[in-house]
């Protein structure tokens, strides 16, 4: 089985934090949904709607300090240049609710 290159899982993981949403960031990576949804459940950040907004800057914040490789190119390739160094509230449909079963037991 291939591996994606650092530079796939490095924009992935940052546009996903800033919250992008699967099938826009495949767009950008040229991978599918399945495969950004696959990279994303195995990275630190599988449950971003679990995050709050400063938790996800704050992660956001430690990627960008590590961007730039040992080459001193960005591991994006440049790409985060042109994209926002904040993270966007989550859409409702982006957020993760608990259906009520969930909800009493958590009670």
């Amino acid at each position: 089985m291939e591996r994606h290159p650092e530079w796939v899982l490095y924009t992935v993981w940052a546009l996903w934090l800033v919250g992008m949403s699967a099938p826009t960031i495949g767009k950008v990576v040229a991978r599918s949904r399945k495969q950004v949804l696959g990279i994303i459940t195995r990275s630190p950040y599988p449950n971003r709607s679990a995050m709050t907004k400063q938790e996800r800057q704050a992660a956001l914040d430690r990627l960008l300090l590590i961007r730039t490789g040992d080459d001193g190119r960005p591991l994006d390739g440049g790409i985060l240049d042109r994209t926002p160094r904040r993270v966007m509230d989550l859409r409702t449909e982006q957020v993760r609710r608990l259906v009520p079963a969930q909800a009493s037991k958590a009670a």
